[in-house]
């Protein structure tokens, strides 16, 4: 005889009958919704598709249109009219035959009604032409009107040729968007006219410049392949002059080209004091030059916020020429203040000074006032045009006082 086991029941127990009607419920409730949903967005997609559709047959002649004159040069006035023209032509003729077709259905199909509807076709016709050439007339006088002063910006800058770079537009008295473009090209313009004269001058310059210091190296290079060899006197004088041209020449290149970059530089303002920057400096000076007595006078901390490299750069420029035409013993004095809230740097020699005739030319390119002494002294003639450049583009100005035999005094002022 067999036992039975009982095992336990893990399942859970059958829902009843309330319970089964409730889920066949929401159930059915679910698939109502769904079935909502799809039809929502059937007819959301019926609907764009309308619109685009509608969109499509609107849009077709003026596609035709533009694909017509696509392959002919027209100019924009014209293309406007056009495109004008035919909007207010189809939108005209819509609107005719629409008030045709409800005036039709409203008096009937008897003879007196077609008699009325054919007279009011005609006239229609005769109406809608003469407001298709009226509004053709207008638009294409105001389009016209409209676009003036861009054809007199496009012809203004037909003008304007690499050979002559001076020529700017003429504003347009338009108080809009034109404006400023034309505004905007003349800026442009006058950054390309700059760059355009800083290169030319740089070629110019450095063509001219380096043609004597590669004419004594090749000199000397001859001579020396011919007595160099056998004549040590002649050996060490080549040897001495062409190092002596070699560095007058990347002294004359790095000179020309900081200047052909002054006008291009970005400033990098920093805040710093002005004080200690220029104490240092005269500090190296003077462990340097130690035949010159050379000073350095301030009233104190002189916070200033402008470009530290080019301040130090138009000072060594101003500092060194002092020293070069200043005779042993002579006095360098650098002095800084500041005044109306403007900084003021003089520096101040007792060098040779210079003549009255020399003062007006003295930042041109290559001006030497002591001719004799200009290459000697390792002199380029570039010195003072950067020094002019860097102030100006640090955003002040530069004055000289100086009297021949008696010095020179070089004050300049940052705003």
């Amino acid at each position: 005889m067999k036992k039975s086991v009982s095992q336990p029941n893990n399942f859970p127990a059958a829902p009843s009958l309330p319970e089964k009607k409730e889920a066949v419920n929401e159930t059915l409730k679910e698939l109502e919704e769904e079935k909502k949903a799809a039809d929502e967005a059937k007819r959301n997609r019926g609907v764009r598709k309308f619109f685009r559709s509608a969109q499509r047959i609107l849009f077709t002649p003026f596609r035709l249109v533009q694909k017509m004159f696509s392959k002919f040069k027209l100019p924009l006035t014209a293309k406007m009219l056009l495109n004008f023209s035919v909007i207010f032509s189809f939108v005209l003729i819509g609107y005719t035959i629409f008030i045709i077709r409800s005036v039709s259905v409203y008096i009937g199909q008897d003879s007196a009604g077609r008699e009325f509807i054919a007279y009011l076709i005609g006239t229609s016709a005769v109406i809608v032409s003469l407001a298709v050439i009226i509004f053709t007339a207008l638009t294409g006088a105001i389009s016209s009107m409209v676009l003036d002063p861009i054809r007199r910006i496009a012809e203004g800058i037909d003008e304007i040729t690499a050979e002559d770079l001076s020529k700017r537009l003429e504003p347009v008295d338009t108080q809009d968007e034109l404006m400023k473009l034309t505004g905007l090209i003349n800026g442009m313009l006058e950054n390309i006219e700059a760059t355009f004269i800083r290169q030319e001058n740089f070629i110019a310059d450095a063509s001219h410049e380096l043609k004597t210091p590669i004419a004594v190296i090749r000199g000397y290079v001859n001579l020396l392949q011919r007595w160099g060899s056998k004549d040590e006197t002649v050996l060490s004088e080549g040897i001495d002059a062409i190092s002596r041209e070699s560095d007058n020449m990347q002294r004359l290149i790095d000179q020309l080209l900081l200047l052909a970059r002054v006008g291009e530089i970005s400033m990098n303002a920093t805040r710093f004091d002005v004080d200690t920057v220029l104490r240092e400096m005269v500090d190296g000076y003077k462990l340097v030059h130690k035949k010159h007595h050379i000073m350095y006078r301030s009233g104190g901390e002189i916070f200033l916020e402008t470009d530290k490299n080019l301040l130090l750069e138009l000072m060594r420029i101003l500092t060194d020429n002092a020293v070069k035409y200043t005779p042993e013993n002579g006095s360098v004095v650098i002095w800084c203040r500041l005044k109306n809230d403007a900084l003021k740097i003089s520096v101040e020699d007792t060098g040779l000074g210079i003549s009255e005739q020399d003062l007006p030319m003295i930042y041109d390119r290559f001006f030497r006032c002591d001719r004799a002494r200009g290459r000697e002294s390792g002199g380029t003639g570039l010195g003072l045009t950067i020094a002019k450049s860097i102030v100006e583009t640090l955003g002040g100005e530069i004055d000289v006082e100086s009297k021949f035999g008696s010095g020179t005094t070089f004050t300049f002022t940052l705003y």
